[in-house]
């Protein structure tokens, strides 16, 4: 009886041990982005329903805040929006300039590469756009 649980004792160590064994499998880095990832300037593509526009805007860091960036000629309005950023996300809050109020979100893809999607409303109108920012 001694002999089977000394074997027993032997034998769950043993699988401890393998179970604690480092895993040598490669992972993939994932890529860290940060506010200063995004200042820069960009060629946008906006496209609505209707037609395309192509435009120029830079971004820039928000020097009074720890996560905003600040976006001029966003949306082709000739003003400047402020973004929140995490990360890869970026969300742009409810805000008004030239007589437009423009809402949405962004995703970084890559550092060179920002997919967005957001409304512009004014008086008469509101559309959706999905607008691509590539790094110039």
């Amino acid at each position: 009886m001694k002999t089977k649980n000394i074997f027993i004792i032997g034998l769950l160590i043993t699988m401890s041990i393998a179970a604690c064994k480092k895993d040598d499998t490669p992972t993939t880095p994932t890529e860290t982005i940060t506010r200063a990832d995004y200042v820069g300037s960009w060629s946008c593509t906006e496209v609505p329903l209707a037609k395309n526009l192509n435009f120029d805007c830079s971004i820039f860091i928000d020097a009074t805040t720890t996560s905003n960036i600040r976006i001029s000629n966003f949306a082709s309005l000739n003003d400047t929006a402020f973004a929140i950023v995490n990360g890869k996300s970026v969300i742009l809050p409810k805000q008004t300039y030239s007589g437009n109020t423009i809402e949405g979100y962004g995703n970084m893809e890559n550092k060179n590469f920002i997919n967005w999607h957001y409304y512009v409303k004014n008086n008469t109108d509101s559309s959706a756009y999905n607008t691509t920012f590539n790094r110039k």
